[in-house]
């Protein structure tokens, strides 16, 4: 009689976990590398590969916050954790889709490998810190988009004493009315849309990397600063509020945007 050889299912070995960091944890999302790196304190600890957004819906620059953590299942993976970003709901979660994991494919948020996500869950809490870093995109932008690129051109024309809104991210009729003023003093023609010649103007283009402010500029980054235009007074037409508009501005510089379930990002 031949032996009879059985095939049994062999288990994958389970991922060893690390220990927390001793340190208080910081987050630093990187958009150009697809990485997450998870610092103790001031010192790398665990580097995560990671899917951002597309370049039609790329995922905020900026210093921002975890919110809130939650298991929502499904597209999100296994676990999701919203980020203080004011304009939108935006989450670091994992997928339903390993494969885009090291790519540009979510409409802005971070996803991760489950297993990942779920090692990172346990090592944050509401409030820990999270710098999302890379090269700022620089999309054409209307009255009504939102995004990092429009922080952007608010904080210059802030500073140029164009505008002087909140620091939204919302592309409001207040910030057209300051581009329009702005174009039409720079030779540029006054639509109040943000294009390429508008970020030149400003000193926004090229675009410059990103940083951790908490850690400041890596040694390598020799970047110029962006060029300064001439002060310019509010022309003398322009509504301050944005009061030809019935459409109403953002009113703080800290959105608070409604809870509720987003779309898989």
């Amino acid at each position: 009689m031949l032996p009879i050889f059985l095939a049994l299912p062999i288990a994958a070995p389970a991922q060893q976990q690390m220990p927390p960091p001793r340190e208080p944890v910081r987050i630093v999302i990187d958009t150009d590398r697809r990485t997450i790196t998870v610092y103790s304190g001031t010192t790398p600890y665990k580097v995560f590969p990671c899917a951002v957004g597309k370049p039609s819906t790329p995922t905020p620059l900026g210093e921002w916050a975890i919110q809130e953590k939650a298991h929502w299942g499904g597209a999100f993976g296994t676990r999701w954790m919203r980020l203080t970003i004011p304009y939108g709901i935006y989450g670091v979660h994992g997928t339903s889709n390993p494969g885009s994991i090291g790519s540009f494919a979510s409409h802005g948020c971070v996803r991760m490998f489950n297993r990942n996500v779920e090692q990172l869950y346990s090592w944050v809490q509401v409030g820990t810190p999270v710098s999302i870093i890379g090269t700022p995109p620089r999309r054409t932008v209307y009255e009504g988009d939102r995004g990092s690129e429009v922080s952007d051109v608010q904080f210059a024309l802030e500073r140029l004493g164009y505008y002087e809104g909140p620091i939204s991210g919302v592309f409001t009729p207040q910030l057209a009315e300051a581009v329009a003023a702005f174009q039409e003093r720079h030779g540029i023609r006054p639509d109040g849309i943000i294009g390429r010649s508008t970020y030149e103007a400003l000193g926004l283009y090229p675009p410059r990397r990103t940083f951790p402010r908490w850690l400041g500029p890596p040694a390598t980054d020799k970047s110029p600063a962006a060029p300064t235009a001439p002060q310019a007074k509010r022309p003398s037409g322009q509504t301050k509020q944005g009061a030809s508009s019935s459409r109403r501005p953002v009113g703080s510089r800290r959105l608070s945007v409604p809870f509720r379930r987003a779309a898989a990002r």
